[in-house]
């Protein structure tokens, strides 16, 4: 009865090491989608400026247009409809390098708004207005960017690997260099956008326009949605033009 005891508990034990293994694996393989935090710190004490760490906050409906923000961390704070100017007369808002991740931006304004090499992964920037800011180098991997607009707006050698940016505008941008393997592009503007050796791996390209679009030595193997996209005098990532390509296409070039 005593060895039967044993045998029974060790058996327990053993389940449980291997159900918590599988548990532990689970959680790590999930994606970082975007999430802002379920609470917010106290930063009413906090003065916004470079570098400060306002992570956590609640900072829905500021105005920071103009401001010198580099540096600063906002990584899990709610910045939705803040308001960083999309007036091309107002002094250009300044989060170069900033520490955004999982933050949110819904609705937010940061047209002309200076984003270079800021971390911004799993954050949501759905209905952002975002045209003539500056991406590059930037980490937007895992971003949603639903209903996003960033016409002519600069995201070289950015990472935007498994980003969400369907039914947005990037007519004019952009993304020369830059990591956009298994991005969700459907239905969203790219119109005169530069794709030069981008890498466009098992990217979702159903309903795109790439009218005038530049996709020179961009890697698009295992793309998809391409016979529903428009192409228009594209340059293929072969350097043909769909104009003259079989079809009109650069699907297969």
């Amino acid at each position: 009865m005593t060895h039967h005891r044993r045998r029974l508990a060790s058996r327990r034990i053993w389940l449980s090491a291997v159900l918590f293994g599988l548990l532990t694996a689970g959680l790590t393989a999930i994606p970082v989608n975007a999430a802002g935090s379920d609470s917010y710190r106290d930063c009413s004490g906090i003065t916004v400026a470079a570098g400060a760490d306002l992570h956590r906050c609640d900072m829905g409906d500021s105005t920071i247009i103009g401001l010198d923000l580099h540096g600063i961390n906002v990584a899990w704070s709610d910045l939705s409809r803040v308001n960083g100017g999309c007036d091309p007369d107002l002094p250009r808002t300044n989060l170069n390098s900033a520490v955004a991740y999982r933050a949110l931006f819904v609705d937010a304004k940061l047209c002309d708004a200076i984003l270079n090499d800021a971390d911004l992964h799993g954050s949501d920037l759905s209905g952002a207005a975002l045209e003539d800011a500056t991406f590059d180098g930037a980490n937007l991997s895992w971003t949603v960017m639903t209903g996003a607009a960033a016409a002519f707006a600069p995201f070289d050698d950015a990472n935007l690997a498994n980003a969400v940016w369907r039914d947005g505008a990037a007519n004019g941008a952009s993304f020369d260099g830059a990591d956009l393997h298994r991005i969700d592009l459907r239905r969203t503007d790219l119109r005169s956008t530069s794709f030069a050796g981008t890498d466009l791996r098992y990217a979702q390209l159903d309903g795109v326009d790439l009218t005038n679009a530049d996709l020179t030595g961009a890697n698009w193997r295992g793309a998809t949605g391409l016979t529903s996209a428009t192409f228009s005098n594209t340059t293929c990532p072969d350097g043909t033009n769909s104009d003259t390509n079989a079809g009109g296409t650069c699907a297969g070039h």
